[in-house]
């Protein structure tokens, strides 16, 4: 029997001889063939039983035993990626690694090299110590950036800071900057992620303040307030500084309103009967009378931590709302009831000063309000505090219109004395003097009354406006009407950049609601403290949960970690949107 000395026919590829039972056998099938010698049997099988397997065998390409030629060798050989392509390729990878807050390492891992590779194989990865020298570059151009345009800033500007401890138990104080552009738009600024190794005390907190606006060359004269917590190390640096340098301590509503719920949910019934409501179905009323209690809460938060709009102007307003909420409301159970008090009373206690109005010291927070349209007939207190804001504006506006005066003067004074012959007047010059020359003083003087006076009329005219309806943008109203109050508006410009909450300089360390990654709180030193720092060029950020904050060794003091509102009642859903917004103007009604 004849056997195949060389299988060339492609039916070979379906089937296998067996040269003992002189048969072949079909790798489809699996069905045997006699062998007599000849593929037409083979053939003639596949063709009835197996339809289209030799279309596809005739449509593949054939192999070439010829060895590859020069030009294949040359086509197939791995070309580099332009440079142009590379460099777009590593600042991508490099924004990927701040923006996400991923460590340096991430690149060195085969997983991540072996996706480059598949995306790009002609790409060629840096090294680790290449992406920390970039970070570091970017690092120095965001901070140059920054630099230039709080520089650019005419307006006041107000800061917020805060302590935190990472997983790797680093301490370290946060620092943004926030003002309003000549466009009339918020703006926030990181300024630091310090690293804090001595002790957290109020004299170091409030030289590490300093440092921080030394390195960016901003005038403590610049500084119009401070937001920060209620922890006793921080409220006594800004006692400090505002004797020293007359910055307005702010105390953060978001962490006052927090103080406020929790207290309120320790009282003793409450934790008895929550704990309770875990187990027993009858307590549900509790958790509902509850959840209606702190909507209003909720809604006051998630508004008062906005980072693009005006939000300590509405805390007057707000903190009135929070009052009648818990007037109004009725529960029927007691420690519903004992909630609702508690929570007044905390209202009270920690905001009862809150619209306090004296000659000696500014009320950064009611004039805020004054300065908002919406708010400028100032509703949330009597009539004769309300004459008095009014009064304190007025200074105000003189200061401002007696400081442009002098400035002014100034540089007509430079001005002056750059000019050639303008120097000291020669016997010559006193000859030449008329005598209506010695009036130029008195004209200056009484040029400074009228502007003074149209300062009174711009402060009363405004005032006397109605207000605009609560959903209405201030800053778009002010973008409009700073010709008709060119004086008040700056006024405006340095109050309503003051944040309501400290939440800005908490986001450094919590971006987008997420706690760093074990990985990446790993990280120590400077590397770390300068991806933060960049990620201000590259990320925004917003807050969309009430946060409650872990208790710490000071009941006042910052916490460690953030848990969402839904974490105090079990099961209890969270508001919808809509509900909030109609909460919201409910509030500052």
């Amino acid at each position: 029997m004849a056997t195949p000395k060389t299988k060339t026919s492609k039916v070979w590829d379906h089937f296998i001889l067996d040269n003992v039972k002189k048969v072949v056998k079909c790798n489809i099938c699996k069905g045997d063939l006699a062998w007599h010698g000849s593929t037409s049997s083979m053939m003639e099988h596949l063709k009835r039983k197996h339809v289209g397997v030799l279309e596809d065998d005739s449509t593949r390409p054939k192999r070439s035993c010829a060895s590859p030629t020069a030009m294949d060798q040359y086509l197939q050989r791995k070309r580099p990626v332009p440079l142009q392509q590379a460099t777009a390729l590593t600042n991508s990878i490099l924004t990927m690694l701040v923006k996400d807050m991923r460590p340096m390492s991430m690149v060195d891992g085969e997983g991540f090299r072996e996706m480059i590779r598949q995306f790009n194989p002609e790409y060629i990865l840096p090294s680790r110590t290449h992406f920390t020298h970039l970070m570091e570059k970017k690092y120095e151009a965001t901070l140059l950036k920054v630099k230039e345009t709080i520089k650019e800033v005419k307006s006041a500007l107000t800061l917020t800071a805060d302590v935190w401890t990472s997983r790797a138990t680093e301490a370290y104080l946060g620092v943004s900057c926030h003002f309003i552009s000549e466009d009339w738009e918020m703006k926030t600024l990181n300024l630091a992620t310090m690293p804090l190794e001595e002790r957290h005390s109020g004299v170091n907190i409030m030289t590490w303040l300093e440092e921080v606006i030394a390195k960016y060359d901003i005038l403590p004269t610049k500084i119009k307030a401070v937001v920060h917590d209620n922890g006793s190390n921080i409220v006594a640096a800004m006692r400090m500084l505002e004797e020293k340098h007359g910055w307005a301590s702010v105390r953060c509503s978001g962490h006052t309103l927090q103080l406020i719920v929790n207290n309120a949910l320790k009282e003793p019934s409450i934790s008895r009967a929550v704990g309770a409501a875990r187990h027993l179905p009858d307590q549900w009323v509790l958790l509902e009378e509850l959840t209606q209690g702190l909507q209003p809460f909720q809604c006051a938060t998630v508004y008062l931590s906005g980072q693009e709009y005006a939000t300590a102007s509405c805390l007057p307003q707000l903190v009135k709302g929070l009052q009648r909420s818990t007037q109004q409301t009725r529960f029927e159970t007691g420690a519903g009831k004992a909630f609702l008090a508690s929570a007044e009373k905390g209202i009270n206690e920690r905001w009862g000063c809150l619209n306090t109005i004296s000659a000696e010291k500014e009320n950064p927070i009611v004039l805020s309000a004054s300065l908002d349209p919406r708010f400028r007939k100032l509703k949330f207190m009597g009539a004769e505090d309300g004459t008095r804001v009014q009064g304190t504006i007025e200074v105000l506006a003189i200061k401002e219109v007696r400081g442009s005066e002098i400035q002014g003067c100034e540089r007509v004074q430079q001005q002056r004395v750059s000019v050639p012959g303008r120097g000291d007047k020669s016997a010559l010059d006193n000859l030449l003097q008329s005598d209506t020359d010695s009036l130029s003083e008195e004209e200056d003087e009484s040029h400074e009354d009228q502007k003074l006076q149209m300062a009174r009329s711009e402060v009363q005219m405004y005032f006397a406006e109605p207000a605009i309806h609560k959903k209405d943008d201030p800053l778009r109203w002010w973008r409009e009407n700073k010709g008709r109050f060119p004086v008040l508006s700056k006024l405006a410009r340095s109050f309503l950049c003051i944040p309501a909450t400290s939440t800005p300089s908490e986001r450094i360390f919590s971006v987008a609601g997420n706690i760093c990654s074990q990985k990446r709180a790993s990280l120590s030193g400077d590397h770390d403290i300068e991806c933060r720092e960049a990620e201000a060029d590259v990320a925004g950020t917003t807050m969309a949960i009430y946060t409650v904050r872990a208790e710490s060794d000071d009941p006042d003091g910052p916490g460690g970690r953030f848990a969402d509102v839904g974490v105090v009642l079990e099961g209890v859903e969270v508001l919808h949107n809509l509900q909030i917004q109609a909460l919201k103007l409910k509030l500052l009604r």
